[in-house]
């Protein structure tokens, strides 16, 4: 490169001072949006790496050449991470950005992922003046600066909030005020890399099963200078080919195109149109990126089977606290059944009573036996309303076994002589009740009762829950 006189080189380098702070722009993120938020790391399946070429401003003398290479890929479930690495070169003017990048990935919900990076970066500032054509080669401004490096460390964080294609996210990639200093005795020797922050927006939208449409918002600020806005958009065609539009500020306007060459590479082409004049001075900006992607579909796998054992243990713990809420409702039920079975256990206690005050209300006067008929009376209706409460009936029993065999056989002995019998077992007592009924009142089964008496066939009266 040539530059004519020392005035030439003071400009530049008092440019210098004031712009080389700035971080070079590109429109990588389109394919790439790790290079706009290191958050992005791991969202992707696979390693996926990328290397670009950015041209700027095209026939003007000592224009930015920018190089960029960046790469990335998940460890885990929640845990990535990635890599850039970006050489900038501006007439004598080098700088070189680098660095790593840990990102943690949380899920607050279903499909809502909140990610953060914590990027270390170093920094490296270069003055090369070896090409320079000055008047004077004795200039003292050139004493001790013919070629110079200066390297600062930095740290940078990020955050990321990702849901159905939305992603909303801020990235800090340089927070320290780093100063090289580089060896003079004049005072412009000293330039600082100032805070940067991005903050982005953009939502993968569906339109068609083959057609998508990806916008973008981009607002750059850098201290000290101004605020940058950016807005992009990409159209997708079965994410295999994609056309791109983007304006920056001050009139610039790039269009991009690329498509997959095959499922592990990808290649994106950017023309740029300079604003405000830069038009007729230059032929544009000219950027090239290639994608390349590595084990594809792994994460997606993991991440289905991730799906899979979650689901598994969510089916296994509600199997568990379906069986733990049986288990409770059993022991309900079973305390029910045992409150039921001694409330009529109680009533059959009563009833038997009852019989027996009536088998010897014969011996009472005319007058006593009327009372004590009007008493029992009362009390079998009494034990009729509280054995419906507990589900209970009156069966009329003619007789009963420990054996369920020996039951059987006397079913069919007793259809034999004519009698239509069933059976039902009294788990509680563990015996086959034979009976010929069941009745809500006690007058039906006496009835039937004193029928089997007259057909010289003893029989009992005994409650007991309702059967199927």
């Amino acid at each position: 490169m040539k530059k004519h006189g020392i005035l030439i080189a003071l400009i530049i380098g008092m440019s210098i001072s004031v712009y080389a702070q700035k971080l070079p722009l590109n429109n990588q993120y389109l394919i790439n949006k790790y290079s706009l938020n290191p958050s992005y790391a791991g969202l992707e399946s696979g390693i996926n790496a990328f290397a670009g070429y950015r041209n700027q401003w095209v026939g003007v003398e000592g224009t930015p050449i920018t190089k960029m290479f960046s790469a990335h890929s998940a460890l885990g479930n929640k845990i990535a991470i990635g890599g850039e690495i970006i050489s900038d070169q501006e007439g004598m003017f080098t700088r070189l950005y680098a660095g790593l990048t840990y990102a943690y990935q949380l899920k607050v919900a279903d499909e809502h992922i909140i990610s953060f990076g914590l990027s270390g970066r170093l920094y490296e500032h270069s003055i090369n003046l070896n090409d320079v054509v000055i008047d004077n080669p004795l200039d003292p401004v050139l004493d001790n600066r013919v070629t110079q490096n200066e390297t600062v460390l930095n740290a940078g964080a990020s955050v990321l909030y990702n849901f159905k294609g939305l992603y909303v996210g801020f990235n800090a990639p340089y927070l320290l005020n780093n100063r090289s200093r580089f060896n003079s005795e004049n005072n412009i020797d000293e330039y600082l890399l100032r805070r940067h922050y991005v903050g982005h927006a953009s939502y993968d939208i569906t339109i068609t099963d083959d057609f998508k449409i990806e916008p973008f918002g981009i607002v750059r600020f850098t201290e000290y200078a101004p605020v940058n806005f950016e807005f992009a958009s990409l159209f997708k065609y079965k994410e295999q080919v994609w056309l791109g539009a983007s304006y920056r500020r001050e009139g610039n306007i790039g269009l991009s195109a690329g498509f997959n060459v095959n499922k592990k590479m990808a290649l994106n082409y950017t023309y740029e149109m300079m604003g405000k004049g830069m038009t007729a001075q230059s032929d544009g900006t000219h950027e090239f990126t290639l994608g390349l992607f590595l084990g594809r579909g792994i994460k997606k796998i993991k991440e289905n089977q991730l799906a899979l054992t979650e689901k598994s243990d969510s089916l296994a713990s509600e199997s568990k606290k379906l069986k733990d809420e049986l288990v409770e409702e059993q022991k309900a039920a079973a305390a029910e059944r045992a409150k039921a079975i001694a409330k009529i256990d109680q009533l059959q206690q009563r009833l038997s009573d009852a019989e027996l005050e009536m088998a010897n209300i014969k011996n009472y006067t005319e007058e006593q036996k009327a009372a004590k008929e009007k008493e029992i009376d009362e009390e079998i209706l009494d034990i009729e309303k509280q054995l419906q409460e507990v589900g209970g009936q009156f069966f009329v029993v003619v007789e009963a076994f420990k054996i369920p065999e020996n039951a059987e056989k006397s079913i069919e002995i007793w259809r034999i002589k004519g009698l239509e019998v069933k059976m039902i077992y009294n788990e509680v007592r563990d015996f086959y009740y034979i009976y010929v009924g069941k009745y809500p009142t006690y007058i039906d089964a006496l009835r039937v009762k004193s029928t089997l008496k007259d057909n010289a066939v003893f029989g009992w009266i005994y409650l007991w829950k309702n059967s199927k």
